[in-house]
């Protein structure tokens, strides 16, 4: 039975149902207790966590929630964006190697706190880090988006005699090697390998691509799979496992709980690693995807942070009542983030260049940041964020202009031949009409987008079916390919930029992350330069000229960089960040009475 988390339950005769109720009540409730840590934070989500293994999701959602689980070996400061040690000693300094069998590499030297540990006790080592390299390396895992991160790692030492030390090793210079060692959640072998599927085979057999060709058949590799797959890893409180602060209660499509582990190992060392801090006893994460629902969820103090899926217009609007903010802290905060339409290249009507210029030239830009997003975003022409020194802030914008709309589409063969509105041609005997499908989450401004493109498209003949779907499905249909085009936000880390992530074409969805399956070699080869670069004065150009390719061949459609919007209770004093979220919500105390 999968009873409700978030509303009550029809009252029935019975003292065992009242007690039911009583009880879920006391768990759910608002506490108002003083003191520095919170019984319980509230936070609004507008989708459902539904996969809390982080190597099988790259829903927002999911991640976000997994990081109060996983541990990783820093945390980045919320201000200044540093790499902030957690579970390690100190954040290694690279340093490249003159002999023996790595001479000419990068090594990365890290050793583990003693105090970390894993559930069970047992101390979280060098081995735990082998085990998910072993994860993200396996041929037959169905998700690789962590794989491109480590294309040229190519080795582990562990100490011998301390586990908790060991050395990584990449053949070349990476521009986010050190981010990505420091920010890749650790997992336990102990119980993610129960079998020891993995534990004989050494980390050197999963860098060796002979080898792993042969586990494409091995039936001891073929059975891990399996069982990592399970649904018990994903979704079930008993088989979610990290050396992090919380452990999951409670999950079904209304929502997440996660309860302070008792005993957690990193509260003695809070002192002098504040990032390790948990005070909350719960973190509560609820769906709420309607807006007028949040604004009532909020006047009775339900909620303590609601994060920047709101449209603009609700946010402004609540920020202007007395009563809420009153309440409420109603903080703007800088972007980290853009705004795309989405294309995938590998749908007829889109394979034109030229179809998906018009698309561009159709797209009102100053309705969507003036009476839209009310001013809380500036245009962008590119996948980098406007303050980078590498934006290609010379680039030209794509105007609207129906006219050039129009005229592209003229000169892609298209034409309205049976005076319906809509263009069309004819392809292999057959007429086909110039009909884009886009889904669209339930989230009032991306329906406004869709409302705006869609009157715009009728004017150069081009129909627009929008079909509304929940995020999470969305973020599935773009790594399967299963859509033809959506809006869909693209969130940015704070640091360097390797858009070979997105663009590359040895990167292709779900292998990847290049969702519009876009593919050119001459934009390849730059992008692995970028990769290699540590030399700004030389990586800057690189970035700038594979701007100039990706804004010609137009994979997805550059709408603005939105600014973020977040609320937070005044009955806490919590941490707010640029990063996204946007908020770390293991971090809110309780403000102390006067």
């Amino acid at each position: 039975m999968n009873s409700s988390l978030f509303t009550p339950r029809r009252i029935l005769i019975g003292v065992a149902i009242i007690a039911l109720l009583l009880l879920l009540r006391e768990c759910f409730k608002t506490r108002t207790d003083t003191g520095a840590s919170p019984e319980q934070v509230n936070i609004r989500y507008d989708a459902a966590p539904g996969n809390l293994n982080p190597f099988l999701t790259t829903l927002g959602v999911n991640l976000y929630s997994c990081a109060r689980i996983f541990s990783t070996f820093s945390e980045l400061d919320p201000q200044s964006f540093k790499l902030v040690p957690t579970i390690v000693k100190e954040i290694p300094q690279e340093r490249k190697i003159s002999e023996g069998p790595h001479a000419g590499e990068f090594a990365y030297d890290f050793e583990i706190i003693p105090e970390a540990v894993w559930d069970n006790g047992t101390p979280v080592t060098g081995n735990d880090m082998a085990f998910t390299m072993k994860i993200i390396f396996h041929p037959l895992m169905p998700a690789k988006a962590f794989l491109s991160y480590f294309k040229d790692m190519s080795g582990i030492d562990i100490d011998p005699a301390n586990p908790k030390k060991f050395t990584i090793y990449f053949k070349q210079y990476y521009i986010l090697a050190l981010e990505t060692l420091c920010q890749t959640p650790i997992m336990p072998a102990y119980h993610y390998d129960a079998n020891n599927r993995l534990g004989n085979t050494p980390i050197a057999d999963f860098l060796d691509s002979t080898k792993l060709k042969s586990f494409e058949t091995d039936s001891g590799m073929k059975a891990f799979v399996e069982e990592f797959k399970q649904p018990k890893f994903a979704n079930d409180p008993n088989g979610i496992v990290g050396s992090g602060p919380y452990r999951v209660e409670k999950m079904n499509e209304q929502g997440l709980i996660l309860v302070k582990k008792e005993n957690y190992w990193g509260d003695k060392l809070v002192d002098k690693r504040p990032l390790l801090a948990a005070y909350p006893k719960r973190l509560v994460y609820k769906v709420v995807k309607d807006e007028n629902v949040v604004e009532n969820m909020l006047k009775n103090g339900e909620l303590d942070i609601v994060p920047g899926s709101l449209s603009p217009g609700k946010f402004l609007e609540m920020k202007a009542k007395d009563s809420l903010a009153a309440k409420y802290n109603f903080d703007i905060l800088p972007a980290m983030q853009y705004s795309r339409w989405l294309l995938n290249l590998n749908k007829p009507n889109l394979q034109d260049v030229r179809v998906r210029k018009a698309l561009a030239h159709i797209v009102d830009y100053d309705n969507f940041i003036k009476n839209i997003r009310l001013n809380l975003a500036i245009r962008t022409l590119s996948p980098i964020l406007p303050s980078k020194k590498y934006y290609a802030k010379d680039l030209a914008y794509y105007d609207f202009n129906i006219d050039k709309a129009k005229e592209l589409l003229k000169e892609a063969g298209w034409s309205d031949s049976d005076g319906d509105g809509v263009m069309d041609k004819t392809e292999a005997g057959r007429k086909v009409k110039l009909v884009i499908e886009v889904l669209v989450p339930p989230v009032r401004s991306s329906q406004q987008y869709t409302e705006s493109v869609t009157e715009t498209a009728r004017l150069v003949g081009i129909e627009i079916k929008s079909i509304t779907t929940d995020i999470s499905e969305i973020a599935q249909k773009t790594l399967t390919g299963d859509y033809e085009s959506t809006f869909l936000a693209a969130v940015l880390y704070p640091g360097l930029t390797d858009l070979s992530q997105r663009y590359h074409s040895g990167y292709l969805a779900p292998n990847g992350d290049n969702r519009s399956r876009y593919v050119n070699p001459k934009l390849d080869d730059i992008l692995d330069r970028i990769r290699a670069e540590p030399d700004e004065a030389v990586g800057n150009p690189l970035y700038i000229e594979a701007q100039k390719i990706i804004r010609e061949d137009l994979p997805e459609i550059f709408l603005f960089v939105p600014q973020q919007t977040i609320i937070t209770s005044k009955r806490l004093d919590g941490v707010i960040t640029a990063n996204r979220p946007g908020y770390y919500e293991q971090l809110f105390k309780l403000k102390k009475t006067q």
